[in-house]
């Protein structure tokens, strides 16, 4: 049984922990109630307590050394998250990022030693917080490991099989061109939910679709600077089909932004701006989301 760590009582750190704990010893790190139980609801099934520990930082020195890391946040959260715990870090434990948006990666494979794995886990798995404890799993999904620096890619077979409670999980040795791949999924949806304040299938009305082909078009050519081969027709293709399986889902940026919460749009849209400064491509549809987002939740 491995002492697995989950960074976040978010929905996906919420359904990681449920399924994981069927198997291994899991911990969460919250920054709420320590002391309540956790709730995950399926369809019209029951719902079960969720058998994991939920602890505060202020608990984490007196804890057993983990041997996995899951940091279940948002992209902007990781740099520090990862500043608070590495302290409490031992030498050989492997770290796992899932979130949306690009970035973090390269910074945290710089603060690793030799003996720490670094991997990205991008799911398609859909969930919501119907309250501060009860997850709603909503979409079955697909999940995917990959390892970012040479020890995960060397071991990556060996901890996707650690992580098999994880539903529909594989491993790959592409994770850079995948986590591209879902990038596009959410820039075509997530800012448009969030600036609009409707559901994902509502984006299919024709009114959006000029403006999610441009957004595409743009961080297509991001792709191609890359060396990525991802063409804009299976861009495309594959965020109206989100659209559909989740029609009735609201995004995570929609919530964020009806909430007053921090959004990831400097992780989406924020990333292919940057990244067009870097390759000297222009990405005003991208620059112009960015900007609408950020200005929308300053507003509220």
């Amino acid at each position: 049984m491995t002492n697995i760590l989950i960074v976040g009582d978010g929905a996906i750190g919420l359904l990681f922990s449920h399924f994981l704990s069927s198997q291994h010893k899991v911990t969460v790190l919250t920054r709420k109630n320590s002391k309540n139980t956790r709730f995950y609801s399926h369809k019209n099934q029951p719902s079960q307590a969720i058998n994991a520990q939920f602890i505060s930082l202020e608990q984490l020195p007196h804890l057993a050394e983990f041997d996995v890391v899951l940091f279940a946040v948002k992209a902007f959260q990781v740099a520090d998250a990862f500043a608070q715990l590495k302290p409490y870090l031992n030498s050989r434990c492997a770290i796992i990022l899932s979130h949306n948006g690009m970035g973090n990666v390269e910074q945290l494979n710089a603060e690793l030693g030799a003996d720490q794995a670094l991997y990205f886990l991008t799911t398609t798995m859909a969930g919501f917080k119907s309250n501060h404890y009860i997850v709603q799993h909503t979409g079955e999904g697909h999940s995917i490991l990959g390892g970012c620096n040479p020890l995960a890619l060397k071991n990556s077979a060996n901890m996707t099989a650690l992580l098999k409670a994880i539903p529909h999980l594989t491993s790959t040795e592409i994770i850079h061109q995948l986590r591209f791949k879902k990038l596009l999924v959410n820039i075509a949806i997530n800012p448009l939910t969030a600036l609009y304040n409707i559901k994902n299938g509502q984006l299919r009305s024709p009114i959006y679709c000029t403006t999610i082909m441009n957004l595409l078009a743009e961080a297509c050519h991001i792709a191609k600077a890359q060396q990525l081969d991802i063409s804009l027709v299976s861009a495309l293709n594959s965020a109206y089909s989100v659209m559909t399986l989740t029609a009735e889902n609201y995004s995570s940026m929609q919530q964020d932004i009806a909430h007053n919460r921090t959004s990831e749009i400097a992780a989406i849209c924020g990333y292919i701006s940057e990244q067009g400064k870097r390759y000297k491509v222009k990405t005003p549809y991208n620059d112009m989301m960015l900007m609408k987002i950020e200005a929308k939740k300053s507003a509220v």
